[in-house]
């Protein structure tokens, strides 16, 4: 008998994306329902799912890996940030062009949150993203709060042969992300602390080209990346 073949990188790749595109299209029928609760654990999967797509992208292709997260606080000129704000994400690569120069690359098209569902800020969440009478706990070793790095002014390739950056799909254009970044051997550099990046995901109020209001602190679920790239589902508020 032939020996069992093992699955390549590029496969389990592959099967990753599929697993995204699953998730993604589960969550917006879920949405569609009228269930935040729904939408929360949809979000939820769609977040994980494309936590493991960085890290198999960093791996593949021997590069660092972000899953990058809309920032650029509304309003603004472009009404588009009040849609994308803390609901698009990104999966992008480094990658040295022929000239030398050392850019940013997006590995496909970006993926937003289903409908009513936002990631949680870094702390402190600021007072203005939360619903009247809503309090938030922002300890960063306890609270339901993301533990990402930030970056500001930043900006990204849309494919390796582009001559000019955008954001999110605006050409010319940068901003204010939160990141989540692995090194080409599959671990998380981008938190050095020991304890596991946190990213939180909330319900909130959304409309307009306007900040959008968390509605509950309790109604939130979200991951621990953990430093060797393991996923961890949190459940609860109180699972943080």
């Amino acid at each position: 008998m032939a020996p069992r073949r093992g699955y390549t990188l590029v496969e389990l790749l592959v099967v990753i994306g599929v697993m995204v595109l699953l998730a993604g299209v589960g969550a917006m029928a879920l949405a569609g329902r009228g269930s935040s609760g729904a939408a929360l654990s949809g979000a939820q999967s769609i977040l994980a799912g494309m936590v493991a797509s960085t890290r198999a992208q960093a791996a593949l292709h021997q590069t660092f890996a972000r899953l990058i997260i809309h920032a650029q606080q509304p309003p603004a000129a472009n009404a588009l940030d009040a849609e994308m704000y803390l609901r698009q994400l990104q999966v992008i690569r480094r990658e040295t062009l022929p000239s030398g120069a050392i850019v940013w690359v997006a590995t496909g098209p970006s993926v937003s949150l289903p409908t009513p569902i936002c990631v949680v800020p870094p702390p402190p969440v600021p007072t203005n993203h939360l619903r009247s009478g809503v309090s938030w706990n922002n300890n960063a070793a306890t609270g339901p709060v993301s533990t990402l790095l930030t970056a500001t002014g930043f900006s990204y390739r849309g494919q390796s042969a582009a001559a000019s950056n955008q954001f999110f799909d605006r050409q010319g254009q940068s901003g204010r992300i939160h990141y989540l970044e692995f090194g080409p051997d599959g671990t998380v550099v981008s938190n050095t602390t020991g304890n596991p990046t946190k990213i939180a995901l909330t319900t909130a109020v959304l409309g307009g080209n306007a900040l959008p209001a968390f509605d509950s602190a309790t109604t939130v679920r979200g991951l621990f990346v953990r430093r060797n790239g393991a996923v961890a589902m949190v459940d609860s508020s109180t699972g943080f």
